[in-house]
């Protein structure tokens, strides 16, 4: 049994979600090889938990679709610091965004630093305590809604995951015998090939013969 955690449900859901696709209670215990009624309730209250939260929409019992427009709970204070970015006078520094927003300044610095990369902020100089002072652009001054960073997938086989759930969902959900499932069958497992018919070193690089 894979381990259950909210990071890699949110990777299956993700994975078999795509393109508004229905997910089933049946298809998550199929994918993470639940046998045990315990753990089956575990995982049925953890997606509970997220339908809750609004990062999956329960279509009927059992079945859902994910939000792929849902943050999560660490990017909900980003709104805040946006509108202090819009708001304040130029000459604010990010240890004066933090105690004023009051969120934690390695939150403020990693959401600066990626408004900074956009074109949402500049640099104007330094503050008397040295510290680096910021201006909003005319960018932001034109975006009232809050930007968000991408969300970004940390697992290295991620796109494998992706192909190994696609084949799951096809076998458990279509006919097999159709040309067109057989096809993205086929499509799936040649990504899986790719990855795993050649050699790779330890940080999950492939690596020539």
């Amino acid at each position: 049994m894979k381990e259950l955690t909210n990071e890699t449900i949110r990777y299956a859901l993700r994975n078999f979600g795509k393109g508004g696709e229905e997910i089933s209670h049946a298809m998550l215990f199929e994918a993470f090889g639940l046998t045990e009624e315990g753990d089956k309730a575990r995982l049925r209250n953890r997606i509970n938990d997220m339908a809750r939260m609004g990062e999956v929409v329960k279509v009927r019992p059992g079945v859902y679709t994910y939000n792929f427009g849902y943050r999560p709970r660490e990017n909900r204070s980003l709104p805040a610091i946006w509108r202090f970015v819009r708001k304040a006078k130029p000459g604010w520094c990010l240890k004066e965004c933090a105690l004023m927003v009051r969120v934690d300044y390695t939150r403020v610095l990693r959401y600066a630093a990626w408004l900074e990369e956009q074109g949402y902020i500049q640099r104007i100089g330094r503050n008397g305590k040295n510290a680096i002072t910021y201006r909003g652009t005319s960018k932001a001054d034109m975006t009232p809604e809050t930007p968000y960073p991408p969300y970004k997938e940390t697992d290295p086989f991620q796109k494998e995951r992706t192909a190994a759930a696609t084949i799951t969902r096809l076998m458990l959900c279509t006919d097999p015998r159709s040309p067109r499932t057989a096809a993205a069958i086929m499509e799936a497992c040649n990504v899986l090939q790719a990855r795993f018919s050649r050699p790779m070193n330890e940080n999950n690089e492939i690596t020539e013969e």
